[in-house]
Order: structure tokens, then C-alpha cells, then sequence
């Protein structure tokens, strides 16, 4: 009995000896992972505890069989193995990730990407550099250099191929893009720098560059070797400046690049970045030029190369956002905002100021330009409404930018104010957000071209209000103030805030307005009584009727100051009590504060500024004035109160009978 429970308690132990040394092994030269290995020591000690409670149950030499029956069938090790596969899944299993490389996170972009594209940087300008060292001291000819810079162009381009199809995606990418730059350079100076290619073929060759540096961009799926390709075709007339200005070889090259550019970002419309390297960068170029080689004689040629560059990247544009099917991104409606205004600085910089009376004509047809491409994406993709957004804004900037251009600097707001107001009307009707903020910038900007108009209004004596000044500041301040009746008529009585906002800029632009007029006139005539008395010099033995007319001519100006000071005050006064009359007749609280508050302003000039600088009869009729008004202002404040009062009463005794 005890040599049958030794001999069980014997192989117990031995059986818990090989569930935890020998099970393990197994598992984790099976397996190899951490993780696994982890989960099936867990599930071993779930099947040991099982075990354990299984004498209880079972008689106790059925164990004694099985296990010398497992001993003579089988190695120990091997069957516990298999018993651990079969044993079900009781604790959850949490696999650990697969063993990651040596590097990751900013070592690994470091390592992988950048310092593979500085290389290619600096070998595109080693090369540069290199080939400059050759033409400096001779030592290869031109055709030498040529084919040694295409030679070596090719060369990494078939080492790029044979990587991309080894998988080596980022490697293959820096090499066909250093390729691609190389042949860039060694095209561009055989026939801009050597000139062994006249210009009419090289077009040809470049033609063929650019589609081949697209063609590889596509097949590798590669926006890198793109951007690549466009910085090296840009860096190439950089690289190899010429001694003579070869304008028109500048200008095609440019505009052969582009057109390229144009026609990958229509098979690859995902790529907008190489867009907007290839207008700045030609921009740069442009202007850099213009710079160092401008001349009068090439404005025809510089305003054509513009116009092409222009009408490129928006067909582009159009093809790829508004007749495909692709919605533009932040950074397409960027580029088609600014290419249109590129095109536009230029055409000023060129056109001014010789031909300045064309600058208002091409403004107004790149608005009808804009307007119609917002008509093209209004009816082609009217999901796109940020694009037709941009495109109405943009017409509208150009239409803005018009008035200042044909007209004088004081008419030029009220075209801003009158384009805000049909703005804000169609915003009104088609519920648009967009335009109504549109609307209120115009509004902005014609506020503040009447300020700064009326720094500098009058410098000689004028008829009020009817003046180059007045008639056009008093049509903005209609404008703003017509925008508040517009929003009640069409919202059928409800005024916006941002609506009420406008209207109330409009009461203080015109009260800016009212206040020039009534103090330039006097002052503009009280300078011109000081400038007559002054061309009136004192000389010797000069006659009393001289010098008695420059002493009235000195006084007269003394009287015309003070008076234009009174004026101002009376019109503030009169100004103020008119406005609060408006503000009980429409029960509009926002006008009636205005007016309180113009009061208050007015009030403070009178005590601070005119009490010391009027004579006693000036001063007496402004106060007089300002009393009048402010007492008719305290009699409506009271007529008003007294009728809401009995209009209460009577609504009271209404309802009693009620």
C-alpha cells in the first residue's frame, strides 16, 4: 500500500517537473514568440490544477496505467506536448507584436529618407559645380560634358529601374530622381549654354525630358521623383547662367516645364504639391530676370510668357478639379487664387505706368474669366461649392481691384460699397454665408478708402457736399446704410447683427463726412485769407491800404477758424438730435445709443476744445445750439415715454374688460 502511493506520488511529481521544464521548452522551440510561450504556461497551470483534483475522482490506479502506458508507447516529453495542443483555449491570449527593425521613429526617417535627399541635393550640385570647374579651365569640350552629364543622368536612372523592382521603393526613388535632374542640366546646356542644339530642336528634347520624368513619377507612383524632377529642371537655369540674356530659351524651357507639369497633375491629381513648386518656382526665375535683364523692348515677350503660364495652370485646373473628378484641396484653391493674381502683379509691374490705361481692361477680364470658371464649377460639380467660392471671391477681388485703376482715388469706394451691396443682396436670397462675409470685407474696404480719402479731402476752397470728396463718400455711407433695409425686406422684418453692424459703420462714416465738409470749408478759405496775407510782405515805405488789407486779410482768417470750429460742434449737435429722431421713428435702440453717445462727444468738445479757442459769441451759440438739441432730445425721450405709458394703460384696461 505505501510502495503503490509512493510510486504515485513519485510520477505526480514527475509529472509536474515536465509541465513546468519540459512543456515550456517545447512551446518555445515551436513557436519562438514570447507571447505564445507566455499563454501556454498559462493554460499549463490550468490543466495542472485540473490534474491535481483528479485523484479525488478517479481510483487511483488509473493514473498508474495510463502513465506506464504512456512511458512504454511514447517519450514523456513528446505526449505532454500533444496533451498541451489539445488542451481548449479557457484564458483570453494577448499576441505580442512581431520583433520590430533596430530603428524606428526619427531615426529611421533620418536614416531611410533624408539623408538619401541630401544626397541627391548635394550631387546636383557637385555636378553644377563640377561641369563649371570643366568650362573654367577647358578641360573637356562641350560635346564632352554634354554626354558625360547624360551619361551619368542614365545611369541612375536604370540603377533607379533595377531597385524599383528589387522593392527598394525610397532608394529607387532618390536615385531616378538625381538621374532625371542630371539630364535636366546636360539638356538645358547644350542648348541654352553651348548652344550646340538650335532652339527649335531643343524644344523637342525637352518635350521628351519632361514626359520621360513624368512617365517614370507615374510608374514608380512617386510624388517625390516628381517634386525632384521640377526642382532640377528649375535649378538648371540657375546652375548654368549665361553670359548673354537668351530670353526666349528662358521663356520656352519655363513654359515646356510647366505645360509638363500640367499634364502630370492631370494623370496624377493626388499630387498638388509639384503644381505649386513648379508656379513659385517659375515665378522666381521670372522675377529674377526681370531684375538683372528687363528692358522695355521685351515687354511683348514677357507678358506672352506670363499669359502662357497663366493659362496652363488653370487649365490645369480646370481639367483636373471641374471637368474631372477630383474636388480641389486647400492647396488647389490656394493655386488658383494666386495664379490669377500672379498674372495680375505682373501685368501691373510691366504695363505701368505706359500703359496704365490697360490695367483696369485686364482686371475687369480676369474677373469675367473667374466668374465664368465659377459657372463651370457650379454647373459641372456643384458639390464643389469651396471652389465656386473661390472663384466668385477671386472675380470679385479683380472687379475691386478695377475701380482704384480707371478711376480717381476718392470714386474708387464707392465701386467697392456698390459691390458689397449686390454681394449682401445675393447672399440674402441664395442663404450664403460666404458671400455675405465677401459683402462685408467690401464694405471694409470702402470704409476705409473714405477715411484716407479724408485725410487729404479738400486743400482749396469748394461747394459743400457737391465735390470730388462728398458725392462719392456720401454714396458709400448710402450703400452701408442701405444694407440693414435690404436684410428687413428680404428676411421679412428680422435685421442680422452683422447687418446692424454695417448699418451703424455707415451713421459714423457719415457723420465723418459731415464733419470734413463743415470744418474744411472754412479752413480751406482761412488758409487761403493766411497765404494772400503772407504774399503780402512787409517793405519799407508800403502804403496804410497794404498793410491795413494784410491785417484784415490775417483777422478774416482768425474769424474763418473759429467759425469752422463752431460749424463743427453745430453739425455734431444737429447731426446727434436727427439721429436719435431716426432711432424713435424706426425703435431701433442701437441708433438711439449712437445718438446719446454723439451727444456725449459733442458735449466734451464743447467744454474742452471750443470754450478755450472760441470768442464769447462763438461760444454762446454752440452752447445755445447743443442745449436746443439736447432739450429736443429729452423732449422725444419724453413724448415716447408718455405713449408706451398709455399704450400700457390702455392695454391694461383691455384685458380687465376682458
Amino acid at each position: 500500500m505505501y510502495e503503490a502511493l509512493a510510486v504515485l506520488v513519485g510520477l505526480f511529481v514527475l509529472a509536474i517537473l515536465a509541465g513546468i521544464f519540459v512543456l515550456p521548452i517545447v512551446a518555445l522551440v515551436r513557436t519562438r514568440r514570447i507571447g505564445e510561450l507566455r499563454a501556454r504556461v498559462e493554460r499549463l497551470e490550468h490543466e495542472v490544477r485540473r490534474l491535481r483534483s483528479a485523484p479525488a475522482v478517479r481510483p487511483v490506479e488509473e493514473p498508474i496505467e495510463i502513465a506506464e502506458e504512456a512511458a512504454v508507447s511514447e517519450p514523456t516529453a513528446v505526449r505532454a506536448a500533444a496533451a498541451v495542443e489539445e488542451i481548449p483555449s479557457v484564458l483570453p491570449v494577448h499576441p505580442q507584436p512581431a520583433p520590430g527593425p533596430a530603428f524606428a521613429g526619427v531615426e529611421a526617417w533620418i536614416g531611410v529618407r533624408a539623408l538619401g535627399w541630401v544626397a541627391v541635393v548635394l550631387l546636383v550640385f557637385a555636378t553644377g559645380f563640377f561641369l563649371q570647374q570643366l568650362v573654367e579651365h577647358d578641360l573637356i569640350g562641350e560635346v564632352g560634358r554634354v554626354s558625360l552629364g547624360l551619361a551619368a543622368g542614365a545611369g541612375l536612372c536604370c540603377g533607379g529601374f533595377h531597385y524599383h523592382r528589387r522593392g527598394w521603393r525610397v532608394f529607387s526613388q532618390m536615385l531616378t530622381a538625381a538621374g532625371i535632374v542630371l539630364i535636366y542640366l546636360s539638356t538645358f546646356a547644350a542648348f541654352g549654354y553651348y548652344r550646340l542644339l538650335p532652339q527649335g530642336h531643343a524644344v523637342y528634347f525637352l518635350i521628351a525630358l519632361v514626359l520621360e520624368a513624368a512617365a517614370l513619377a507615374v510608374l514608380y507612383d512617386a510624388p517625390a521623383i516628381a517634386i525632384m524632377a521640377v526642382l532640377g529642371g528649375l535649378l538648371a537655369p540657375v546652375l548654368l547662367p549665361t553670359d548673354r540674356d537668351r530670353y526666349p530659351v528662358l521663356f520656352t524651357y519655363l513654359a515646356v516645364l510647366n505645360a509638363g507639369v500640367v499634364v502630370l497633375g492631370r494623370i496624377r491629381p493626388s499630387w498638388p504639391a509639384v503644381g505649386s513648386v513648379a508656379l513659385a518656382g517659375t515665378q522666381i526665375l521670372f522675377w529674377g530676370w526681370f531684375v538683372r535683364n528687363y528692358h522695355p523692348d521685351k515687354l511683348a515677350a514677357a507678358l506672352a510668357f506670363q499669359a502662357v503660364v497663366f493659362a496652363l495652370h488653370l487649365a490645369g485646373g480646370v481639367l483636373t478639379h471641374v471637368h474631372g473628378g477630383r474636388r480641389a484641396g486647400i492647396e488647389e484653391l490656394c493655386r488658383l487664387a494666386a495664379n490669377g493674381f500672379l498674372f495680375a502683379l505682373a501685368a501691373y509691374i510691366l504695363l505701368d505706368p505706359e500703359h496704365r490705361h490697360w490695367l483696369g481692361t485686364l482686371a475687369i477680364a480676369l474677373a469675367v474669366v473667374y466668374a465664368g470658371l465659377a459657372r463651370l464649377v457650379q454647373v459641372w460639380r456643384p458639390d464643389d461649392a469651396r471652389q465656386v467660392l473661390v472663384c466668385v471671391a477671386t472675380a470679385m477681388g479683380f472687379v475691386a481691384a478695377a475701380f482704384p485703376l480707371e478711376a480717381g482715388a476718392a470714386w474708387a469706394p464707392l465701386g467697392w460699397a456698390a459691390q458689397g451691396l449686390a454681394l449682401w443682396w445675393f447672399g440674402l436670397r441664395l442663404r450664403g454665408v460666404e458671400l455675405q462675409g465677401l459683402a462685408v470685407t467690401l464694405f471694409g474696404l470702402a470704409v476705409v478708402g473714405v477715411l484716407v480719402s479724408s485725410v487729404e479731402a479738400h486743400r482749396e476752397p469748394f461747394l459743400p457736399l457737391l465735390n470730388r470728396y462728398a458725392l462719392p463718400a456720401l454714396a458709400v455711407c448710402a450703400c452701408l446704410l442701405a444694407a440693414p433695409s435690404v436684410t428687413r425686406r428680404l428676411l421679412g422684418g428680422t435685421v442680422l447683427p452683422l447687418s446692424a453692424g454695417v448699418g451703424l459703420a455707415g451713421v459714423g462714416l457719415l457723420w465723418v463726412v459731415l464733419s470734413v465738409e463743415a470744418g474744411t470749408y472754412f479752413f480751406t478759405r482761412a488758409d487761403r485769407a493766411i497765404a494772400e496775407g503772407s504774399a503780402l510782405v512787409s517793405r519799407p515805405g508800403e502804403s496804410e491800404a497794404r498793410q491795413q488789407r494784410r491785417e484784415d486779410l490775417y483777422s478774416q482768417s482768425a474769424h474763418l477758424r473759429r467759425t469752422g470750429l463752431a460749424a463743427v460742434s453745430v453739425v455734431w449737435a444737429a447731426y446727434a438730435a436727427g439721429l436719435l429722431a431716426v432711432g424713435f421713428r424706426l425703435r431701433q435702440r442701437p441708433l438711439r445709443w449712437a445718438a446719446l453717445g454723439l451727444f456725449g462727444v459733442t458735449l466734451g468738445k464743447v467744454v474742452l476744445v471750443d470754450t478755450a479757442h472760441l470768442a464769447e459769441l462763438y461760444r454762446a451759440a454752440v452752447f445755445l445750439v447743443l442745449a436746443l438739441m439736447m432739450a429736443a432730445g429729452a423732449w422725444g425721450y419724453q413724448k415716447v415715454a408718455r405713449r408706451e405709458s398709455a399704450d400700457g394703460k390702455a392695454g391694461e384696461a383691455s384685458r380687465e374688460t376682458v
